[in-house]
């Protein structure tokens, strides 16, 4: 049996948001539900317009690269996307805080590898000066196990082509080769995925070029 996350009738993620782990990890074999939160449009909120990365909001599944750290600086920590998340962040927080719909338990959830970006993260976001945005969890894929948010956004946080060998957790099932960590990252997220790493070093991994291919890329 292939879906040994949920059952292969999943009620969790928007069928596009499924896709790419449904079809690299599962075989095809991910139906939705039908739930409200499987369908349906994405509509920008006029509270929103006008930031940076806003037109994101509208894509359910989308990849923003960052750059890597200078060589002096800690491989467990990339500054550009700890700036990316913050942004992302504060644009899910204001798209759903004009219909009344945040709930920081709910609605936001961010994944990184490290516990050095966590707190890199943490750090830009409270400087956002949102309260509520203090509430979110941001930590490893491990914490987030078994748990569901509206939007992810999930930061590679890879700065030297050598973290790509710790970072993937490999294995084969029937003959296919399922990251481990990258699928329970991605199926965390109910209606939104949003990724940011340095794309010519993901591109190195087979998986996750393959998953770059797959969404839509800020130029």
């Amino acid at each position: 049996n292939r879906c040994y996350d949920m059952l292969c009738r999943q009620g969790r993620m928007h069928v596009e948001v499924a896709s790419f782990p449904n079809h690299a990890f599962y075989d095809g074999l991910l139906e939705p539900v039908g739930l409200l939160h499987q369908q349906g449009v994405l509509c920008l909120s006029s509270e929103v317009e006008e930031y940076e990365f806003a037109e994101f909001l509208t894509q359910r599944v989308a990849f923003l690269p960052s750059v890597p750290e200078t060589l002096s600086q800690s491989v467990k920590m990339n500054h550009s996307e700890a700036q990316i998340a913050a942004r992302l962040t504060e644009l899910v927080y204001r798209q759903y805080a004009a219909n009344s719909e945040f709930d920081p338990a709910l609605t936001l959830g961010i994944i990184t590898p490290y516990r050095s970006q966590v707190a890199l993260i943490k750090k830009e976001i409270a400087a956002l000066g949102i309260a509520e945005l203090n509430e979110i969890l941001v930590d490893t894929v491990e914490r987030f196990q078994g748990s569901e948010r509206d939007v992810i956004i999930y930061s590679f946080c890879v700065n030297r082509a050598s973290q790509l060998k710790f970072l993937a957790n490999l294995t084969q099932d029937h003959g296919i080769l399922i990251d481990r960590k990258l699928n329970v990252a991605l199926t965390r997220a109910r209606k939104q995925m949003f990724m940011t790493g340095v794309k010519p070093l993901l591109e190195l991994n087979p998986i996750y070029a393959k998953l770059l291919e797959s969404v839509v890329t800020k130029e």
